[in-house]
């Protein structure tokens, strides 16, 4: 499985060893020969833009410009977050809507995922909860001007 698209059942795509990554679905998790940026990439590109078209939109909805949740695919509103730079080998991705709760441990973050999973993450609780807000502030914004046009 090397050409995989993100989609509402994804819950994160995480960097393993250099070239592989590790997609945590819903019912299943999968380790694929591909980085988790071309996995996005690619991803972004099936839905009709690219990786970087997504983060210029982000960084316009948003006024920011690090650490940039994206907006993979509109239709449903399918947003993920970094947990570190995008620009790292070791970025990991999190799709918003998968979360249930978090917790802190230690210096890290624990992610409790809506399907029963958990997974710790090196991220501070507080780092996590402005990716969340974020996120968050994007989908709420998207959702706005979604309905907007529907009203007109």
């Amino acid at each position: 499985m090397n050409c995989y698209e993100i989609n509402e059942d994804t819950y994160a795509v995480i960097s393993t060893d250099v070239g592989k990554t590790r997609i945590i679905e819903k019912d299943y998790d999968v380790i694929l020969d591909n980085d988790a940026y071309k996995i996005m990439d690619e991803s972004c590109k099936y839905y009709g833009s690219s990786y970087m078209g997504r983060v210029e939109g982000a960084k316009k909805i948003l006024d920011c410009s690090y650490k940039l949740p994206i907006l993979v695919e509109e239709s449903s509103v399918l947003i993920f977050f970094p947990i570190k730079s995008s620009l790292l080998d070791d970025c990991c991705w999190i799709n918003l809507n998968s979360i249930k709760s978090i917790e802190k441990v230690d210096n890290k973050t624990k992610i409790y995922f809506k399907n029963g999973k958990e997974m710790i993450f090196d991220i501070s609780k507080l780092s996590l909860e402005n990716q969340i807000y974020r996120s968050s502030k994007l989908e709420s914004i998207i959702f706005k001007r979604l309905n907007a046009k529907k009203r007109d």
